[in-house]
């Protein structure tokens, strides 16, 4: 099966783990940080009793705590086999880590991400979803199902997973929901709406060049073809990679294909065309 992708972040590769969760571009590690071990005493019926101070009784919370370890334990392998390229490894550690504790959501999460990197977009949503049900306020999640949701043309259900990732005031990365909501919103003929959450997007990243190109569609898509060019051309201007090379990004329209954030064939003939304009 990159978070973007998954990442968080959220599917396109630039997927990250921030604040105890995983987006479209990298992610914290959990250590594990031991177990804790309980002295036992066998007593005899005639012996005797052990003084109170002899004894270490193990309580619920040291069982919590060892489980919660455990999973941070096999969370963390998973994360680190993820950054191998190792997804079949970080199945395996991320499925034991539900195993203790099948309410982990950071472990949900991760899971989706390996899942929708195969391509298994419905078992990627159903992993999400169930993250989400741990942690209602889970921003990563919905950003992830948002993009899982549109890998699958379910551009409705994607937008619904965007905008209740941009809920949450304490989102750390609220630009690439916007810049997600504004492709989903754009595939569904709602350009006006999609424009304003590109511009969302650049607002608070001015790096994220996507939303040039989002802009450039709906411009295109709405007949506005002059203000289609002129998005497009900004965007090519600002990218790193073509730094205003015009022909190096005609030639790299004319090569891709798809991508997360569901572009099409279609999607990257409109690019050519509107810097025919």
């Amino acid at each position: 099966m990159d978070k973007k992708a998954l990442g968080a972040g959220s599917a396109e590769g630039n997927y990250e783990k921030k604040d105890g969760g995983v987006v479209i571009r990298g992610m914290n590690l959990r250590y594990c940080i031991g177990l804790l071990f309980v002295l036992t005493m066998v007593v005899s019926c005639t012996g005797n009793l052990p003084t109170r101070s002899t004894v270490i009784p193990q309580t619920d919370s040291d069982n919590d705590n060892k489980k919660d370890n455990q999973v941070k334990g096999h969370y963390a392998l998973g994360v680190s086999k993820m950054k191998e390229n190792d997804y079949q490894g970080a199945f395996v550690e991320f499925k034991k880590a539900l195993e203790i504790d099948p309410k982990d959501k950071e472990s949900l999460n991760a899971l989706g991400l390996v899942y929708h990197r195969f391509g298994e977009y419905k078992n990627a949503k159903e992993s999400f979803i169930k993250a989400i049900a741990s942690d209602k306020n889970y921003s990563d999640a919905y950003n992830n199902l948002g993009i899982t949701c549109a890998m699958m043309g379910q551009w409705a259900e994607s937008v619904e997973a965007f905008r209740n990732a941009l809920k949450n005031p304490l989102y750390a990365t609220p630009d690439k929901s916007y810049q997600n909501l504004g492709f989903s919103l754009y595939r569904i003929g709602k350009y006006d709406e999609a424009i304003k959450s590109f511009r969302d997007s650049l607002a608070r990243n001015q790096n994220n060049i996507g939303s040039y190109y989002g802009i450039a569609l709906c411009h295109n898509a709405a007949g506005r073809y002059g203000e289609a060019n002129e998005a497009l051309m900004e965007g090519i201007r600002l990218a790193p990679e073509y730094k205003g090379n015009v022909q190096k990004a005609q030639k790299d329209f004319g090569q891709k294909r798809r991508s997360s954030t569901g572009l099409t064939e279609q999607d990257y003939a409109n690019y050519l065309e509107i810097l025919n304009y």
